[in-house]
């Protein structure tokens, strides 16, 4: 079955905006790369903005459902963090675009109401994890902190890496499950008493990472 006018449109505005920024797309662009007239696109989305909610809400939500899951799962804290590292490393190697869309988003030209929609899912995205780690500080599975601390240190672990390598040319081998265990490691015992190193990067993907 072919995809419908709104999937395309939706597919070809998660391209352009995530090689060139919000701002920089304009809907020629977009209305181009689908092949139809403007009419078809405000029919369906009333406007630039409206398109660029549904795209946030269609994939992130997508992420934000699967997440759920491990979060209600009945694993201890340590396997439900191990869950979201891996499944979110997964998700970015899926669909590397939704990274490079967050990124652009995040520090490129400022566009009104945007980074507000991309915050209000970052912020339920926050919650579950924090969720879990105070669960396992509860259950002295974890210590060290306050949960809101944690999780966030968590987050800024999962995300850099995200961010990073998700816009390298071969994602798939720099976000596997070995690196997202290694990276839980550093952040249950940090990085002197990690139990795992993780997998070395490729010369040109640490390069690569830093640079961008």
């Amino acid at each position: 079955m072919s995809a419908s006018t709104e999937e395309r449109l939706l597919d070809a505005a998660l391209t352009l905006f995530a090689e060139r920024g919000y701002e920089a797309t304009s809907v020629r662009a977009i209305l181009d790369e689908v092949g139809v007239t403007a009419p078809v696109l405000y029919h369906h989305f009333g406007s630039k903005e409206q398109l660029f909610e549904r795209l946030v809400r269609w994939k992130h939500e997508e992420a934000l459902v699967e997440m759920e899951e491990f979060v209600a799962s009945p694993f201890g804290a340590t396997e439900r963090l191990r869950a979201i590292l891996r499944g979110t490393f997964a998700f970015c190697v899926d669909e590397p675009r939704v990274t490079q869309l967050m990124f652009q988003t995040w520090y490129g030209p400022s566009a009104s109401g945007l980074r507000e929609i991309v915050h209000a899912h970052a912020e339920r995205r926050f919650l579950l994890v924090a969720g879990v780690v105070q669960d396992g500080l509860d259950a002295g599975e974890l210590r060290g902190g306050d949960a809101a601390s944690l999780a966030l240190v968590f987050c800024s672990l999962m995300d850099h890496h995200c961010g990073a390598l998700a816009r390298t040319e071969e994602p798939g081998r720099m976000l596997t499950p070995e690196r997202a265990d290694a990276l839980l490691d550093v952040f249950l015992h940090g990085a002197g008493g990690g139990r795992r190193r993780a997998p070395a990067l490729p010369p040109f993907a640490a390069a690569e990472g830093a640079a961008r």
